[in-house]
């Protein structure tokens, strides 16, 4: 496997946990939420392809199958996943191909648009990002990048950038042209009959009130489908929930967490941490 950039953040000998952040990002952008988490949490936060760190991605081979693989790296016991966007699909392909080592997931707005098929808003989205679609066809990145902007509500955003940040993130776009045909199909056949009800583990899904409303459907549908699933909207947010609203994030995972047995014994051991 590629070089794989990753950092320890939180409390040494928490919880375990590994998180993996979304499109664009790096393993940064946890820092205002695991130090925001009441309970602690060990975590290892690595980069993308890509992104941050990590190595370049190779330009052929499946994004989203490199970064469900990196989970398999880094889990060797069951472990809490928190993955956001692009990250939360690639942790879902992970847990439920490798349910036993999952003790609890985090999704936050995952982008596998393909649970969602069904949904009333799966055709909207693609709808509204065949623009994007149709800047990847004509070889137009920079446009494809813009069109990616606008589609989070961030077009202000992309117009504020310098121009040296542009050119890295036209740089990454061709990781999401090979991403997208996975995203909107089931990809490393997570949606396959009875392979979602064999994820036992506690499972919750965030999203932001503000969102477009393709992550709502992928939530609802993920819920029903999941035996154990807990759903939050997180009131005022947008996609980028884990950073602009990272105390109400861990405020709903803390919850969560202490509603679980894997939340009971990280409330033990913060209990010890400051007794001591």
């Amino acid at each position: 496997m590629s070089r794989v950039h990753s950092v320890r953040l939180g409390v040494a000998g928490g919880l375990p946990a590994v998180l993996a952040h979304c499109f664009l990002g790096h393993s940064g952008a946890w820092s205002r939420l695991i130090p925001a988490l009441r309970t602690p949490i060990d975590a290892l936060a690595f980069d993308l392809p890509g992104h941050g760190g990590s190595a370049p991605w190779d330009g052929q081979s499946d994004p989203l199958g490199f970064v469900a693989a990196t989970f398999e790296e880094l889990v060797d016991r069951p472990t809490l996943l928190i993955g956001h966007s692009f990250g939360g699909a690639a942790a879902l392909r992970f847990a439920v191909a490798h349910p036993e080592l999952v003790a609890g997931l985090v999704l936050i707005e995952p982008v596998y648009f393909s649970v969602a098929v069904d949904e009333p808003e799966f055709a909207a989205n693609q709808l509204a990002e065949e623009p994007m679609h149709a800047a990847f066809r004509n070889g137009d990145l920079e446009r494809a990048a813009a069109e990616f902007f606008a589609l989070n509500g961030d077009s202000a955003g992309w117009a504020a950038m310098t121009e040296r940040m542009r050119r890295q993130i036209i740089g990454q776009m061709p990781i999401l042209a090979a991403s997208l045909p996975r995203l909107q199909r089931d990809s490393g056949g997570v949606l396959e009959p009875g392979r979602l009800d064999e994820l036992r583990a506690p499972v919750l899904l965030l999203d932001g009130a503000n969102s477009p409303p393709i992550f709502d459907a992928v939530n609802r549908a993920l819920a029903r489908r999941l035996p154990h699933a807990r759903r939050h909207t997180v009131p005022n947010a947008g996609h980028m929930l884990p950073i602009t609203h990272a105390a109400e994030v861990a405020a709903v995972i803390d919850d969560w967490l202490d509603a679980t047995p894997d939340g009971a014994e990280a409330g033990r051991q913060k209990t010890e941490t400051r007794a001591g």
